[in-house]
Order: structure tokens, then sequence, then C-alpha cells
């Protein structure tokens, strides 16, 4: 059995997180695609490089992107690493958006969360990012500063996304966060985790988190 509750961590992390920043950063809710797709397997630091690179292009409007050379995306996201995979998932999410951003209120969160899945480039993470802070959906992110944090609290230790997602879902769910609780939430854990690295890992930590 766990520690503490969801809204219990949630009050915690309120309490020693000094800066959790602003989650998601963006202008626009094409601009939170485009960064949930290059931030895989990189810094934040990189994606806000690349997206710069591409806003000074104007090639952050989907209809631009989406008839733009490939080679020209490519050098602009160069710094997000996996230039060419990346490209390719960035006019797979282009497309996407372009078919299914106008009726996306008309879906349900499942078939929301199944139509991303299909997308090229767009797994668990990727999508649930997209769903909680571009489509405003009640998701939980269960990274790996999630899942690390979920482990620290005593929720169980999760090796994959969907092994967590599929076990913890909906005791999280029971709690009735709010979408702007959510997104709060994730941002807290986000450098929570980073501030746990600095201090030694979880174990010394969390602890001193209580």
């Amino acid at each position: 059995m766990e520690r503490v509750t969801m809204r219990e961590i949630l009050a915690i992390l309120r309490c020693k997180v000094k800066d959790p920043g602003k989650w998601w950063p963006a202008e626009t809710r094409f601009e939170i695609l485009v960064g949930a797709v290059l931030t895989q397997n990189t810094t934040w630091t990189s994606v806000e490089k690349a997206i710069a690179n591409l806003k000074g292009l104007g090639l952050l409007e989907p209809t631009r992107l989406a008839d733009a050379d490939p080679e020209e995306i490519g050098e602009a996201i160069r710094t997000a690493g996996y230039w060419r995979v990346k490209t390719a998932y960035l006019l797979a999410i282009t497309e996407w958006f372009l078919e299914i951003d106008a009726r996306a209120t008309e879906l349900t969160d499942a078939e929301l969360r199944r139509s991303l899945l299909e997308v090229r480039g767009v797994g668990e993470e990727t999508a649930d990012d997209i769903m909680l802070y571009a489509y405003r959906r009640p998701v939980f992110i269960y990274d790996a500063y999630g899942r690390r944090l979920l482990a620290a609290a005593g929720w169980g230790e999760f090796r994959t996304y969907p092994a967590a997602r599929k076990a913890l879902d909906g005791r999280i769910r029971a709690e009735g966060f709010t979408v702007a609780e959510l997104a709060e939430l994730h941002g807290l854990i986000v450098q929570a985790g980073k501030d746990a690295r600095a201090a030694g890992g979880w174990d010394k930590y969390w602890p001193t988190s209580e």
C-alpha cells in the first residue's frame, strides 16, 4: 500500500519545489505537438533551440510545415538530435493535426489517444503529453520522472510506461484531479526529479520532502 496519496504528493511537491517553470511552454497548441515530438531522447534546452529555428523560418504554422522541404526542417531541428527521423515524425504529426485538430473536441479521451498512437513517432508518453497540454484532457504522465517518484513514494516500481499506467491509472483518476492540477503536478515532478538527482537520488531526496 502506498504511503501517501497522490494529492498528498502534490502538496509535498508544492512546498518542496521552488520553481517548476511553465508546463508546457508554448504559444500555440500546434507548438505543443511539435515540442512533444522533438523532446524525445533529448533535453528541453535543445528543443527550445530547434523550436526557435522553426519559428524563425515561419514553420511553426501547420500548413507551412506540411509544405516545407524536409531538408530545411531537418536543418532547423538538428539541435534536437535524430533530425532525419524527427523530421518524418514532425511531418506525420502535422498531417494528423491538420486532419484531426478541428474536430478533436468531438472525440472521447480514449478515441483521441488511440488516434494519436496511430501517428508515426507518437508513443504513449508523447500522446499523453499532447492529450494533457494541447487538448486539456485529464491524464497523468508516467514518464521516467514520474515512475521514479512513484517508486520513492511507495507506489511500486514499474519499468515501463504502459505497466505503470495500467496498474495506477484508476487510483490516480479516483482522486479527482483537474487538468490544471495534473499539468502542475507533471511540472513539479520533473523539477523534483532534477532536484533529486542533484541531491544524490530519490532515496535521499524524498524523505526530506515529507
